[in-house]
């Protein structure tokens, strides 16, 4: 299956580790929103609680994956279209052994956010640049929520991940210069 993989998934990504309470992406604040909605009184929902009818809003920027064996393994049991289409790969039924084989630096980094969300099982998130692969010359910035699941509070078997991948970052973007370029879209001149 590794064939399938495009040898130049990532070539490289820096990130700045945030809290799911930071993240600035509409899509991404409705996803925490979702799953904080599903956890209840509970540490983290299970698998079964989630309902793709719910995540609707933000259906094209989840992830769902399974933990395999522990964490020896996570395999993709759903992805949304702006995933496949930022990565060019369908995802579903792939595990990340075979990203490792195909793209070792991408599996490596996929590896380490997944197993810090099983081990930790709390949510957090990231954000920074992905170079999307050799020859391009625009990287590409993210934002991505990392949330587990579980049928118990002891294990998370799942993980629901919720990102968005821009040709620019948003993050830096003041509130001051929203409003100012808001204005600016209503015919209003800056102050």
């Amino acid at each position: 299956m590794s064939d399938s993989l495009p040898q130049e998934i990532v070539k490289s990504a820096d990130g700045e580790n945030i809290t799911v309470d930071e993240v600035t992406d509409r899509n991404v604040q409705l996803g925490v929103a979702y799953w904080r909605a599903l956890c209840g009184g509970r540490r983290f929902p299970a698998r079964t609680d989630l309902t793709l009818r719910a995540m609707t809003p933000f259906i094209s920027h989840v992830v769902i994956l399974r933990v395999i064996d522990g964490g020896a393994d996570y395999e993709y049991g759903f992805a949304g279209d702006a995933h496949i289409r930022a990565f060019k790969v369908p995802f579903k039924g792939i595990r990340v052994s075979q990203i490792e084989a195909a793209a070792p630096d991408f599996g490596k980094l996929l590896r380490a956010a997944y197993d810090r969300a099983r081990s930790a099982a709390t949510p957090f998130a990231v954000r920074g640049r992905v170079d999307m692969g050799f020859g391009k010359a625009t990287p590409h910035y993210h934002e991505t929520a990392f949330l587990p699941l579980g049928d118990s509070d002891d294990a998370v078997d799942h993980l629901l991940i919720v990102g968005v991948q821009i040709p620019r970052p948003f993050w830096d973007i003041t509130a001051q210069s929203i409003e100012t370029i808001a204005g600016q879209l209503r015919g209003n001149p800056p102050a």
